[in-house]
């Protein structure tokens, strides 16, 4: 573990000692907590084999996350795959501000639902609350249910393929939205473990990057019930403008919030009951 760190380190990967313990305690089938209490313990040859294919792996670019298959989120583990965009953690932002703007026996609408991470663990976390996911690409639609039947919540949720003003369903109490929204000229700057392994069409939609904000705040009235909340996630630098289109689309009690790094990343607002 240590030599594949250094190996890591060397190729310019961040976090590089988290990466190889991560990687090794998926080859091992243990959890990463464990790898430490178990290193003395002699490894068998397949397990140094995938262990060592992992790490080839990471060295070429790939994510942790779609190696082993899954990203840790809101607590859950979500299956992700090349159709979906691997969740990141600013995201579940949307999660605990929506929750906390969800009725009781709510419903939820997520435009452009992707692995359903945001939409699933709402559902996961309200046990009254119904949902509805839409996309428009049916590959990722595939992965959401996946992780719908995993967490035990496909019951309570519908997915539509369809783009964003395809919206069947409604009206909702809550709408929440990580649409893309790099602008294309950004796309070339993103790291290779991004614009390598994340679907292009979910990272981008071209322009400024705020097209889907602008269609979503256009369809609003037909399906967000007068006093509903809807709340975007958006991208460095975007949130006046996201701010200005809310305002005038008529949204009131608007807030911005940030993540971690202090970075201005998501939205919310509510309709005029």
């Amino acid at each position: 573990m240590r030599e594949a760190a250094q190996r890591l380190a060397s190729a310019g990967v961040e976090n590089a000692p988290r990466d190889a313990r991560l990687l090794l305690a998926h080859a091992l089938g243990i959890e990463p907590v464990d790898v430490i209490l178990r290193e003395t313990d002699s490894i068998d040859i397949g397990a140094l084999t995938d262990f060592e294919q992992a790490v080839q792996r990471r060295l070429r670019g790939e994510p942790v996350s779609r190696i082993r298959g899954w990203r840790e989120f809101y607590g859950r583990r979500f299956t992700v795959t090349s159709d979906v965009l691997d969740p990141r953690p600013e995201t579940e932002l949307l999660v605990e501000q929506g929750l906390n703007r969800l009725p009781r026996g709510g419903r939820v609408l997520d435009l452009g639902t992707g692995s359903g991470c945001i939409l699933l663990s709402v559902l996961a976390e309200s046990q009254d609350a119904a949902g509805t996911g839409l996309d428009i690409s049916r590959p990722a639609l595939a992965v959401a249910r996946r992780n719908a039947e995993a967490l035990g919540v496909s019951s309570r949720v519908t997915f539509i393929e369809a783009g964003w003003s395809g919206v069947y369903g409604g009206p909702f109490d809550l709408v929440m939205s990580n649409p893309p929204y790099i602008p294309e000229a950004d796309i070339a700057g993103l790291a290779m473990d991004v614009r390598g392994y994340d679907p292009h069409l979910a990272l981008t939609p071209g322009g400024d990057g705020l097209d889907p904000h602008r269609a979503i705040l256009k369809g609003m009235p037909g399906w967000l019930k007068p006093g509903g909340c809807i709340g975007f996630e958006f991208g460095i630098e975007q949130a006046a403008a996201v701010t200005m289109m809310m305002r005038q689309a008529g949204l009131l009690d608007i807030k911005i919030y940030h993540d971690l790094a202090g970075i201005a990343r998501a939205a919310f607002g509510r309709r005029a009951a």
